[in-house]
């Protein structure tokens, strides 16, 4: 026996006259009109309030999904760079951008500043693990030291003994080797509950990326902007209290 399926709804029925009757009951059916111009298409769904939800006023745009309109507003070219860096006072669009900017050692007025010294610092102002691995020490700089990737040369390139992935030049595996690629993750979100189930992540940024993203709904993408600079700077607005 024949089963009939509707592209829209994914159940089976036994008859065309069963899925019709199910379609109409539920309302199921997508209306599909053809127009002359995107104008006058874009003009019928604001008429009938079709994906007003995906829709971007300010630019007048539609979006896919609320997740592209979500990063569309968070963008650059929406909020500008207002962000500052605590120390240098370059502006970013993200929180996320700000603590990558330091954590990469790019700060004129912070070179001392990189990854290994901003979780040290964090895991002493978070002496609970609300945000930080548990780790027992992270030696990453002494690892690294004596290590010559002029040494890795296999006779085509230049070999990463974690992943094997070949480089064509050793300043470009030894920068691989010293990026977070590698690394053991040092934060995690404390959101326990949400979506997430606590997530690591190898870098601060990459944690502040993950809130901003709003996607376990731990905190809100501008209460991230709001209070990073007195995260980084040990002031008195405490991120992870939120």
């Amino acid at each position: 026996m024949p089963s009939y399926k509707w592209d829209e709804c994914s159940r089976r029925f036994a008859t065309e006259r069963a899925r019709n009757q199910h379609m109409d009951a539920l309302d199921h059916w997508i209306w599909r009109y053809d127009f002359r111009t995107a104008e006058d298409r874009d003009d019928h769904q604001e008429d009938e309030g079709h994906y007003s939800h995906l829709h971007c006023s300010d630019c007048d745009r539609y979006f896919q999904n609320e997740n592209n309109l979500r990063q569309h507003r968070n963008s650059r070219v929406y909020r500008g760079a207002t962000v500052a860096c605590p120390f240098c006072s370059a502006c970013f669009t993200t929180a996320s951008g700000v603590s990558h900017h330091l954590e990469s050692s790019a700060c004129p007025k912070a070179h001392n500043l990189d990854r290994a010294t901003i979780h040290r610092i964090v895991r002493q102002r978070d002496p609970n693990g609300i945000i930080t691995e548990r780790l027992l020490e992270w030696h990453e700089n002494d690892r690294h030291a004596q290590w010559d990737p002029e040494s890795a040369w296999d006779g085509y390139g230049y070999e990463c003994y974690i992943c094997h992935k070949l480089f064509s030049k050793a300043h470009g595996l030894r920068k691989h080797i010293n990026s977070p690629a590698h690394q053991a993750p040092l934060y995690h979100c404390p959101n326990k509950n949400g979506n997430c189930n606590g997530r690591q992540f190898p870098t601060l940024a990459a944690l502040f990326n993950h809130w901003e993203s709003e996607s376990c709904n731990f905190v809100k993408f501008n209460a991230v902007q709001k209070n990073v600079k007195g995260f980084l700077t040990g002031g008195s607005q405490r991120l992870i209290a939120f």
